[in-house]
């Protein structure tokens, strides 16, 4: 690999992670507004903006629309011939895929856990010992106590 690509490759990863720290998803922040501006790209008007974030599912990230034209142009300043609709046809998938990954919540597994063993536990009785009247059967805390149900202490 040439030298000039191992440069852009550099400068492309430069790019990604900008792109992907804009916040709000798909908004305009002041770091991104200048890589744009650097770029010579024209960002998206605010309703087209809005818009195409509910339509792709960002979850954080530039518009992959405008992340794509600052690639077009960091290409062309370094003069590489490049095929730019199918280099981006390949990079668009994994973009979108950091675009739009939702971490789990720090609780998810210990949620989850909970339920399953709360969903087993209901399948079988619970085990233990329990203390019978002797005159009427019914369940005592303690022997020295009377019992609950019938009155007697025997």
């Amino acid at each position: 690999m040439s030298v000039e690509l191992l440069q852009l490759s550099d400068e492309l990863g430069r790019l990604f992670d900008l792109a992907l720290s804009v916040e709000p998803a798909g908004g305009l922040n002041d770091a991104w507004g200048k890589v744009l501006t650097s770029f010579g790209v024209r960002p998206v008007g605010p309703a087209d903006r809005a818009r195409m974030q509910q339509e792709l599912g960002l979850v954080k990230g530039a518009l992959p629309i405008e992340v794509a034209s600052c690639i077009t142009a960091l290409v062309a300043q370094r003069g590489i011939a490049l095929d730019m609709a199918a280099y981006w046809r390949d990079l668009e998938p994994t973009y979108l895929q950091y675009a739009r990954y939702r971490p789990q919540s720090m609780f998810a597994h210990a949620i989850q856990s909970a339920q399953t063993n709360a969903r087993a536990s209901w399948a079988r009785p619970p085990s233990g010992y329990v203390i019978r009247c002797a005159s009427c059967g019914g369940p005592r805390l303690a022997k020295e106590l009377a019992c609950n149900f019938c009155g007697r202490g025997d």
